[in-house]
């Protein structure tokens, strides 16, 4: 787009969006305009005269209003009848104090309480009322502007939390260590996924109880298919778990514990199929399908695997596997290193991806 001299230029309002979600913005600042954003939507508005003071502070008002009176909270409610405020104020304070919404009444009751007081020459009553304006202010501006991104960050931290993990216990041979590591941090394991996946459940039964309430088999994890609801089983061991056995006839046997992994989850996977998952999400509010489940092994640590000969019988065994996945821990969390790098986050030296 070349611009000469004299030309008038016009931008479609929706053609810049600033936001310090980068999600909701249309491109990317840099610090000079995060600072910059920052200092408009605290600064906004701010009276550089003493007569603009009323002015400003009746204009904030309206946009508070505005905000309320445009929430799908409130859509039921015709704000032109008496007593509409009342009872828009009273749904919020039950639903949930610390919404959007909330902080804008809040700052709009201030400012109604600062108006009377300024009528009445109260100057202690307008004092009060005007800081309490703008502190319910400043939490309208976080709910509004910095809630989802901080949200984002804390998303992001948790990241390097699990990346830190696996630096400091990858020879870790405990299984109920794994256990309950992927179990604080299930979106983790998610990503092992070649699709979004919910999880359902961890230790969740399926199937195979007798008359006598024996035999029941738990898979590890539960996911189900975001968008088909199919079954997936988790099953996982240890990054200390073997992955191959020993030689045999110029190539290596899968170890007897990732033999065993798969067949147990073939099991489950059977006992699954059979029940068509009838029962397990009852009440969860999830919905999940066992048509055709597919099973997961995550298991030892492909960076041992320290020979060509050994990573070809690897890769030539689970790679002819049907309906069961092998994932390794160091694939996993190489895979959480990449996500961790395209957000610029940063580890500590000493990675074992």
């Amino acid at each position: 787009m070349r611009i000469e001299k004299g030309d008038r230029v016009v931008m479609p309002s929706a053609l810049i969006k600033l936001s310090f979600n980068p999600l909701k913005s249309t491109g990317q600042m840099s610090r000079s305009g995060l600072a910059w954003f920052a200092q408009m939507i605290n600064f906004e508005r701010l009276p550089t005269a003493r007569d603009d003071v009323m002015t400003n502070l009746e204009q904030l008002r309206n946009r508070c209003n505005d905000l309320v009176e445009g929430s799908p909270l409130f859509s039921d409610i015709d704000f032109s009848e008496p007593g509409a405020g009342d009872l828009a104020y009273e749904r919020a304070a039950v639903k949930d104090q610390n919404t959007m919404e909330w902080w804008a009444m809040s700052t709009a009751i201030f400012l109604d309480i600062l108006k009377e007081a300024v009528e009445a020459e109260d100057i202690h009553l307008a004092i009060w009322a005007m800081g309490c304006a703008e502190r319910c202010r400043a939490m309208l501006v976080f709910k509004e502007n910095l809630e989802e991104p901080l949200m984002m960050a804390q998303a992001a931290r948790r990241i390097i939390d699990i990346l830190g993990i696996w630096d400091t216990h990858a020879g870790n041979s405990l299984e109920a260590f794994w256990q309950t590591t992927f179990r604080e941090h299930s979106y983790a394991l998610s990503q092992a996924f070649s699709a979004p996946m919910i999880l359902i459940g961890e230790g969740t039964y399926v199937g195979g109880m007798t008359v006598d309430r024996k035999s029941a088999k738990y898979a590890d994890f539960l996911y189900s298919h975001e968008s088909s609801k199919e079954a997936m089983l988790v099953e996982i061991k240890t990054p200390k778990t073997s992955l191959l056995g020993r030689a045999y006839r110029g190539t290596f046997q899968p170890s007897a514990e990732l033999s065993g992994a798969v067949m147990q989850a073939l099991d489950y996977r059977k006992s699954l199929a059979i029940d068509h998952g009838a029962g397990i999400t009852a009440g969860t509010g999830h919905q999940l399908s066992a048509f055709a489940p597919r099973c997961m092994v995550l298991i030892g640590n492909g960076n041992e695997l320290n020979s060509i000969k050994k990573r070809n019988a690897f890769e030539m065994f689970r790679s002819n596997l049907r309906d069961v996945e092998v994932v390794t821990y160091d694939e996993l969390f190489r895979k959480l290193d990449m996500l961790a790098s395209v957000f610029g986050l940063k580890r500590a030296k000493g990675s074992n991806c």
